[in-house]
């Protein structure tokens, strides 16, 4: 390294207005078509909601809520969908896991 070189580079991190945080449950996606990106669309999963419904009124007026119409039994809503390059990808899946395994000690000694 020539000794004009620097040893250090300090990287300064700053939320844009609209950075969001969200939840995720899940993902579903692949490899582009192309094999030049790999595409996560991130979900959180919940039961389905109706998209209507319509319920009968009795001759006495009572509104009879027996009846209910269902989309499905579950919803997966995305959140978000992340486009990255296969080694882009890979470290973050390599980051995901090295800090999903300190999450899950460190909720191990709390509750514990």
């Amino acid at each position: 390294m020539p000794d004009d070189a620097q040893d250090e580079i300090t990287f300064v991190y700053e939320d844009a207005d609209t950075v969001p945080t969200i939840t995720a449950t899940g993902a579903h996606g692949g490899p582009s078509p192309d094999g030049a990106s790999v595409v996560a669309n991130l979900y959180v999963e919940r039961s389905s909601i109706p998209h209507h419904v319509s319920h009968q009124i009795d001759e006495t007026g009572q509104v009879d809520l027996s009846e209910q119409v269902t989309r499905g039994e579950l919803t997966r809503e995305v959140q978000a969908s992340l486009v990255m390059t296969p080694e882009h990808a890979m470290q973050l899946g390599r980051w995901l896991q090295r800090n999903a395994r300190q999450a899950m000690e460190q909720r191990e000694q709390t509750f514990s």
